[in-house]
């Protein structure tokens, strides 16, 4: 039995370009910095971007009403810049004197979901401390959870569900985090969001069910998880499959 993918292909771009993923509308992957051409920055920018708390410092001294949260072109803050190179001092620095956590960039991410998307959790986990929006979406319908499930984060993803992120929030490519975490084989954290009664019985835009996905992506243990939530085998996806019908399925069977 072969489903149609809920996700399209693309073409990778050079290192350091902020680039579309190979999976087109749901996340993108690795080497999610921005481009960096330091002549279209501000110093406030530059020097986030660089790590240099004590230069910022300087700045704010020297002008007590400047703008932590003023936009590049591309309408990234220091914050954004801080968070998706890791430079944690400076984002605790930009924290500390209250600078805005929740501005949203070009792709509407917010610093925290930057963070994660580079997989920058110690910025990540700052922001979390702070109040930082965990529900807001970008503009492919990506929370900061779907981030963490993609890059197989589950402290992250326990952090997050912790402080109040939504575990149902269905993205552009109508992917729970769940159904995402079992596109991606991550047994772990498809055993912690169905402890967190993530819905075992969700479906994406073709209908497939999360027992469908486990099966097409090859996971006995992520089946069996959901299997022992009595989950329904005979539901039917938009081409009329159903699980119980794929001698995939038959094979798992016997396993468990």
């Amino acid at each position: 039995m072969q489903w149609l993918s809920p996700v399209g292909g693309g073409n990778d771009l050079p290192t350091g370009q902020e680039r579309p993923s190979p999976f087109s509308q749901l996340v993108y992957t690795n080497n999610d910095s921005y481009i960096i051409q330091y002549g279209d920055l501000r110093k406030i920018h530059k020097a986030a971007s660089r790590g240099q708390v004590s230069k910022l410092q300087k700045m704010t001294v020297k002008k007590k009403t400047i703008n932590l949260n003023v936009k590049d072109a591309r309408k990234r803050t220091a914050l954004h810049w801080a968070c998706v190179n890791g430079h944690a001092e400076v984002v605790t620095f930009l924290v500390d004197r209250k600078c805005q956590l929740d501005v949203l960039d070009g792709e509407n991410r917010t610093p925290l979901m930057k963070a994660l998307q580079c997989q920058r959790e110690d910025c990540a986990n700052i922001l979390v401390d702070s109040g930082a929006g965990l529900n807001i979406v970008d503009v492919y319908g990506n929370t900061a959870l779907h981030y963490a499930v993609y890059n197989k984060n589950l402290s992250v993803v326990a952090k997050l569900l912790s402080h109040g992120a939504v575990v149902e929030t269905q993205n552009k490519a109508s992917l729970t985090p769940l159904l995402l975490a079992i596109t991606k084989r991550s047994e772990q954290i498809v055993e912690f969001l169905l402890t967190k009664n993530a819905n075992a019985n969700a479906v994406n835009r073709f209908k497939c069910t999360a027992l469908m996905l486990a099966v097409c992506h090859g996971s006995s243990e992520i089946v069996g998880m959901l299997l022992l939530r009595n989950v329904d085998v005979f539901a039917e996806d938009t081409c009329g499959m159903t699980a119980h019908s794929s001698t995939t399925f038959g094979i798992y069977t016997k396993i468990i």
